[in-house]
């Protein structure tokens, strides 16, 4: 039998999971569909006019983002408990295939559930909020137009933070992830500016990570632009970055001992 993965042993792990978490994930479904109707719907009970596109755009961005990044830095909390931690670690089953299940119900299923309630929110409040008097405009999340399928990009970046989180930390994760994120992230751009200015040799106005530069030369600006492939690289950036972090929380919960 394959040590690393194994079909058998691999959905055995996982009707585990879902019999031990079930009842819990529904519970945090239902906050989370509950919260987004509270907001959704104060937004419609405060304004004159339906509930537009773009309203609907930022509800789905910052609670996908915001929901997805506190469920799955919950996803290995409970190796911060030695007791537990000592019961999932000598589950018979390879650290891939549990880490897999983790990976699975935190980004994929979800993303899923997350789209489903975001919907049933949206149709709830629009219909309640104008009944026949306009025609409903739902958001269209595929859309080629508005792009806001992107999204998913980004929340493989903040997924591939949460759950490295999640198996580095042992209490707090969230917390602790979000403090670490942002003070990386501080560190980032300082490096990335002042490292440009001693590249440069000269005092930049505009430089960051990944980005466009600007400075002043005299009484000319000058805005040096990343070549034409700029949005492919922007798109596929927040893929690799999270594959990166998958692979640290992978290696990191591989080093975990009983």
């Amino acid at each position: 039998m394959n040590n690393h993965f194994s079909f058998t042993r691999f959905s055995r792990v996982l009707a585990k999971h879902t019999a031990e978490y079930l009842k819990w994930y529904l519970m945090a479904a239902a906050v989370l569909t509950g919260a987004m109707t509270l907001i959704l719907g104060f937004v419609a009970y405060m304004q004159s006019y339906p509930v537009d596109e773009e309203e609907q755009t930022l509800l789905f961005i910052f609670s996908l983002l915001g929901a997805g990044s506190v469920f799955t830095s919950t996803v290995f909390a409970h190796l911060g408990d030695k007791k537990k931690a000592m019961a999932a670690l000598t589950l018979p089953a390879s650290h891939f295939e549990k880490y897999l299940v983790a990976w699975l119900y935190s980004f994929l299923i979800f993303s899923v559930v997350f789209t489903l309630s975001f919907y049933l929110v949206v149709g709830l409040v629009l219909n309640l909020d104008n009944p026949g008097a306009e025609p409903v405009k739902y958001l269209n999340i595929f859309s080629t137009e508005n792009e806001v399928y992107l999204v998913f990009l980004i929340f493989a970046f903040i997924h591939g933070i949460a759950l490295w989180g999640s198996v580095f930390f042992q209490k707090l994760h969230f917390i602790k992830t979000a403090f670490a994120f942002f003070l990386g992230l501080m560190l980032l751009v300082f490096l990335n500016y002042h490292g440009l200015e001693m590249l440069l040799n000269r005092d930049l106005m505009v430089a960051m990570p990944f980005n466009n530069i600007g400075f002043q030369d005299k009484d000319q600006y000058y805005y040096l632009d990343l070549p034409e492939i700029k949005p492919y690289f922007t798109k596929l950036l927040p893929v690799v970055l999270g594959l990166i972090f998958w692979l640290a929380a992978y290696f990191g919960l591989k080093e975990k001992q009983v």
